[in-house]
């Protein structure tokens, strides 16, 4: 038996005999031994952190769809966690009789605050643009369903002292990637802001003339975008009024510069009253294509 062994046996012997194992008084041991508890027990009364969920998770994805490709596609609405082998965390799912990619996948971010961009952006799209062939992909948050293990408890459990510097390492360039992100907080809102209908600019507006009123006054057309140029500046600057006057419905069209400043124009006057007729005003989809005469001047520019 080595010397190591034989203390080891008679520190257990000793502990189980009662005999104290150093010089220090009972009293003593007992002070310093409620010094130990009281230094311990708000340890063991602390709450359970609540995890946050940074995942999302993704189905109807297209059979050959890549790491590679997710990778792309999904960092541009925030950082993607790391596991200690320096990888993304992006995991893919295959039917375990076939192997085949099921078109499911799970991606953890590095900051919970991704998960909002991802899904505003790619829910209920095409992952890729003019491809249509596999349908949309659906997109949110993931949940304990989607997932049957902690991948972190399992890979924190069969970490050596080697992976958790490289996961730490991994931590600390994820950090200095955010910092990046934070100093550049407005270029990146502006980068991954929703891409927005160029005609969404152009308020349509029905109700406002009868042909009648046109054939009766010259001056009505001039009068009338007169007016509604008036009411669109007090929003923002307006680059386009036309009148169609071939249209039953009596529309106009006021366009913007910005959108913000079509959509305040179509709040504050939906409903209101012009020449005691109730308009309608909505944002067009598309360019508008009404009905005018050749006489009308200042057709809708494609301008942006």
């Amino acid at each position: 038996m080595s010397d190591l062994e034989d203390f080891m046996e008679e520190m257990g012997q000793g502990r189980r005999s009662g005999s104290p194992t150093s010089d220090v008084p009972d009293n003593q041991s007992a002070v310093n031994s409620k010094k130990r508890k009281a230094t311990m027990e708000p340890e063991t009364k602390k709450k359970a952190k609540v995890m946050e969920n940074k995942a999302i998770w993704i189905t109807n994805l297209p059979p050959d769809t890549t790491f590679k490709e997710l990778e792309d596609e999904f960092s541009r609405f925030g950082i993607i966690d790391k596991g200690a082998d320096g990888q993304s965390r992006i995991k893919m799912y295959n039917d375990e009789e076939t192997g085949k990619f099921t078109g499911n996948a799970m991606i953890v971010y590095f900051k919970k605050e991704a998960i909002v961009n991802a899904i505003k952006m790619m829910d209920d799209y095409v992952l890729r643009p003019g491809d249509y062939s596999n349908g949309n992909i659906r997109v949110e948050p993931a949940n304990i369903d989607h997932k049957k293990e902690k991948d972190g408890d399992k890979i924190a459990s069969k970490l050596t002292r080697k992976d958790r510097k490289a996961s730490e390492r991994n931590r600390q360039e994820l950090n200095r990637k955010l910092n990046e992100w934070s100093d550049n907080e407005e270029e990146v809102a502006a980068a991954f802001a929703p891409k927005k209908n160029k005609w969404a600019k152009v308020a349509i507006v029905k109700h406002v003339f009868t042909l009648k009123e046109l054939e009766e006054d010259d001056e009505a057309i001039l009068d009338i975008k007169e007016d509604f140029r008036e009411a669109g500046e007090k929003y923002g600057e307006v680059t386009n009024c036309t009148l169609y006057d071939k249209e039953p419905e009596g529309i106009i069209t006021v366009r913007f510069r910005e959108f913000e400043s079509a959509e305040n124009f179509m709040k504050d006057y939906q409903g209101k009253s012009y020449a005691r007729r109730r308009l309608q005003i909505s944002l067009a989809e598309d360019k508008p294509k009404f009905k005018k005469s050749s006489k009308v001047e200042e057709p809708d520019s494609e301008e942006e």
